[in-house]
């Protein structure tokens, strides 16, 4: 059994069974004489429920997860080139990778039991395989592992220095293993300084992605608005112009109606004069 045959049967079991799992796979890999590999395998992160969903998810769903990884691919692509393809084509990619990231989530709810909090790492692994095209590889893979977004499989252990001649004591021995460790101690810290550094990044990175998308959202739904508003405007503007020839007009027939009443008052006048007269 080679290293990528144990990762798949790995990930591949029910969360519960990780452990117990590889376990068992580093004792086979120990009695198949691949004890470097086996090493490595022992020290594989468990993954945390969110990422076993993922993971699971792209195997029982594999066509699910390709089109929220090309919607991925493409806002990512759509980002590093906005200047070239403009902002219509990225806040279409967003628009896309939003609707594509809404159906996934939905995907993951209905085949895992996972609480609120569970969902929104669910959201934030993903918007982090947005970000880092490798961590998209291995959500294809269903390979995320948490603590840095679906981070790489740990390297195999470094072996501990030997004696290389036969006079060295047996405290240089010690204090050269004890410095070796001390070493690796170091390396491994500033590793994972870098690793938490990284997912820090990308955590902002994301973050930054659904700010920028949210505003993006409320621009579109200020603009309609004020479409709206402008077109209402426009119409109480004809409605005025209406009501005010409509008033224009009456006042006109009021004013021939007075003029009219007034002639006929002067020869009702005139008339009563004469018949006085006779």
């Amino acid at each position: 059994m080679d290293r990528e045959t144990a990762i798949d049967r790995l990930f591949a079991v029910p969360l519960d069974e990780f452990v117990s799992e590889r376990k068992r796979l580093a004792k086979e890999l120990r009695g198949g004489g691949e004890r470097e590999t086996a090493a490595e395998v022992a020290k594989w992160p468990k993954p945390t429920a969110p990422a076993w969903a993922l993971n699971h998810l792209a195997r029982e769903a594999p066509d699910d997860v390709a089109g929220w990884l090309k919607a991925a691919a493409a806002l990512r692509d759509a980002s590093t080139h906005a200047e070239e393809v403009g902002g219509d084509a990225v806040r279409a990619a967003m628009a896309a990778h939003r609707e594509a990231t809404r159906g996934l989530v939905a995907a993951v709810r209905t085949r895992r039991p996972l609480s609120e909090p569970m969902v929104d790492r669910v959201r934030a692994l993903l918007q982090e395989a947005t970000v880092d095209a490798a961590a998209a590889e291995r959500l294809r893979a269903g390979r995320l592992a948490e603590g840095e977004a679906g981070a790489p499989l740990p390297e195999p252990a470094e072996a501990k220095p030997r004696s290389k001649t036969r006079d060295t004591t047996a405290a240089k021995r010690r204090a050269k293993e004890r410095d070796a460790d001390e070493d690796r101690a170091t390396r491994e810290r500033a590793e994972q300084e870098r690793a938490e550094r990284r997912a820090e990044l990308e955590r902002r990175i994301g973050a930054a992605y659904e700010q920028l998308a949210r505003l993006r959202d409320e621009v579109d739904e200020r603009e309609a608005a004020a479409e709206t508003a402008a077109a209402h405007l426009e119409e109480a503007r004809r409605t005025l112009h209406r009501s005010e020839s409509e008033s224009s007009a009456a006042q006109g027939a009021v004013d021939d109606a007075r003029a009219v009443a007034e002639t006929a008052e002067r020869e009702v006048e005139e008339l009563t004069a004469q018949l006085r007269g006779t």
